[in-house]
């Protein structure tokens, strides 16, 4: 039997889809954005076009990775990377994602035509890219929006909760809620692109308009957002990086908006709440992307510093994964991680490691199993 005490979604409000917020709780908030952002797009537009490529596949790289993870996917890191190499043309391609390379044309089409408008066309063919392969255990609509109603549903067969159901049981219902959806998307040029962002990729998501795929779609409908906004085809942080750090927040939240309860501002709906939270996902996007840009400082002095020393192609990997990102700050890679990731044996991770610590590429820090490895600076 399901248990579904709480009918009360924000679509069934007579305001719906006519959203809200409380303006000065939520532009101290727009303020960090701006001021975090600014800096950022003067600093990629100095960089030379082959860096910019470098920073944007970073960051496709976050974002292709962690938007997967949301979805409970778990994606190859060295496959979506070949997948991003093979489409912006730097870096080496070598084992490649069909899926990665699916997410990573869909995002890239999205932001790159951010000047025209977003139409039904558009979204369904987006989605059927998305799944050019139909799942097997699951019989979904590829490339066209949902015939039936959509609940989402947690516990055990015949003691299952339902946390939300979203409007419309029928193509032709859904159909007429994109539009409403559209229009405003296309036309509304009042609000804050920040602020847009949000709030469109709520209403997506909160419609969700196709049978699966609409967290992956409502993250880059927000992102093509903001490429308008920053005029900018480039994408120089990633959303969907912060969201998944902060995920449970996240599910907890849009399930808490969509179950509308909110009588302290009459019939409107309020969504301030959500778009403050947006923000602070956004404003933290773009400071972890300013370490972006300085590690790619660090990488092009390192690779100019040491051109003419010979890296096999598992220590090369090693130091482009350092160089590149943070996981493995501060404390450093063990052995054992390494030897992992590179695919090979015990003694060959040791006299990898012993031979980047010779040429003074990397540090060793504590003794015995405790030992850990971190990159020289200079």
């Amino acid at each position: 039997m399901l248990e579904n005490n709480d009918k009360n979604w924000i679509w069934t409000k007579t305001a719906w889809p006519h959203f809200s917020f409380e303006a000065e709780q939520v532009l101290p908030e727009l303020e960090k954005v701006i001021l975090t952002v600014a800096p950022l797009n003067l600093l990629a537009v100095e960089l030379n076009q082959e860096k910019q490529l470098t920073l944007e596949s970073l960051i496709l790289l976050e974002e292709t990775l962690s938007t997967a993870k949301i979805e409970g996917e778990f994606l190859d890191r060295e496959s979506v990377r070949s997948s991003i190499a093979k489409r912006l043309g730097v870096g080496q391609v070598k084992r490649t994602s069909r899926s990665a390379e699916a997410f990573v044309d869909i995002l890239l089409e999205s932001v790159r035509t951010y000047q025209k408008p977003l139409t039904d066309g558009m979204l369904k063919k987006w989605h059927h890219s998305m799944f050019f392969e139909k799942p097997a255990l699951q019989d979904i609509s590829v490339g066209d929006y949902r015939n039936e109603t959509m609940q989402i549903i947690s516990g055990a067969y015949g003691k299952q909760k339902i946390h939300y159901e979203a409007p419309c049981d029928n193509q032709a219902c859904v159909s007429h809620e994109m539009k409403q959806f559209l229009t405003w998307f296309n036309q509304n040029q009042s609000l804050s692109a920040y602020i847009k962002a949000a709030i469109a990729k709520f209403w997506f998501v909160t419609m969700h308009p196709f049978d699966d795929g609409n967290g992956r779609l409502s993250r880059i409908i927000a992102e093509r957002v903001l490429a308008n906004n920053e005029s900018n085809a480039t994408r120089l942080y990633s959303i969907s990086h912060e969201i998944e750090k902060n995920r449970h927040e996240y599910y907890a939240l849009l399930e808490k908006m969509q179950k509308y309860e909110n009588k302290a501002v009459g019939n409107s709906l309020d969504l301030t709440e959500w778009i403050i939270w947006f923000l602070q996902q956004i404003h933290c996007a773009a400071k972890a992307s300013m370490k972006h840009l300085d590690k790619i400082r660090l990488s092009t002095k390192f690779w100019d510093e040491n051109r003419h020393t010979i890296f096999n192609l598992r220590q090369t990997k090693l130091i482009d994964r350092l160089l590149e990102t943070d996981d493995f700050e501060p404390n450093g890679i063990a052995r054992n991680k390494y030897k992992s990731m590179a695919h090979t044996t015990d003694i060959t991770a040791a006299r990898d490691l012993k031979d980047l610590v010779e040429k003074n590429i990397l540090k060793p820090v504590g003794e015995g199993r405790s030992r850990k490895y971190l990159l020289c600076t200079k």
